[in-house]
């Protein structure tokens, strides 16, 4: 079975060196960098991966792990390869906007990019993003990681969350999912989470006290639940 896991809001595979770190050796794994340039709509992204993502061989199965903007990616790029896919990680993600629908629709008429163009404080990362009692060198590797995003990419995929809603995912009965949901999030409201909950009735959930970025606070208690799912669906995904 291949993991293969897609970024955050940032786009990246950076965030992710806690799980690197921590995972076995020899296992085999694909981080995947999202396109910095260019349309950031599910649909687009979903249609560039599936053209880009190696077809697993000798009946190989393929294990998506998605961190929270790549959630809705992951369900879309399942869909497009149901047959390929033995299993979906969703952390600290959601499946419709994070915002009361009015919210969203009046958030989505203003112009997003001046928004983006004054880079987030410490303090604001520490609030919504990796925790308050977050040391200084975690803090500032999701600084720098933050900072090197264009600030007309961001906009666009904040524009593509605000934009999606809850009918527009595929169900997806016969892959299973497993939901990591980070109990201390200050970015994804707990409704949005529930919401996702809801929608993937199969889908079996474990909270974490975690803050949002739950893979790099808690990379072994995120690995441990994965391992135990890629282990009771390892008969279909070897």
């Amino acid at each position: 079975m291949i993991w293969t896991f897609l970024p955050g809001l940032h786009g990246t595979e950076a965030l992710y060196q806690p799980l690197k770190e921590r995972l076995p050796h020899g296992m085999a794994t694909e981080f995947v960098n999202l396109p910095s340039k260019g349309k950031q709509d599910y649909v687009t992204l979903a249609l560039q991966l599936h053209k880009e993502l190696p077809v697993c061989k000798n009946d190989k199965k393929r294990l998506l792990i998605a961190e929270s903007f790549s959630g809705p990616l992951a369900i879309r790029l399942a869909a497009l390869r149901p047959d390929e896919i033995g299993g979906i990680v969703l952390a600290s993600s959601f499946c419709n906007a994070p915002l009361k629908r009015g919210i969203a629709i009046s958030v989505a008429l203003l112009p997003l990019r001046p928004l983006f163009l004054v880079k987030p404080t410490r303090s604001a990362l520490r609030h919504f993003l990796i925790g308050d009692d977050v040391n200084d060198s975690e803090l500032e590797v999701l600084r720098k990681v933050m900072e090197e995003i264009p600030s007309s990419t961001l906009s666009k995929r904040v524009r593509t969350i605000i934009e999606l809603m809850q009918d527009d995912n595929p169900d997806l009965p016969d892959i299973p999912v497993l939901i990591l949901q980070a109990q201390n999030d200050n970015l994804v409201p707990w409704e949005a989470q529930s919401n996702l909950e809801s929608y993937y009735p199969q889908a079996k959930t474990h909270w974490l006290e975690a803050p949002h970025l739950i893979f790099q606070r808690r990379p072994d208690e995120c690995l441990r639940h994965i391992m135990d799912f890629a282990s009771e669906i390892g008969s279909s995904c070897s």
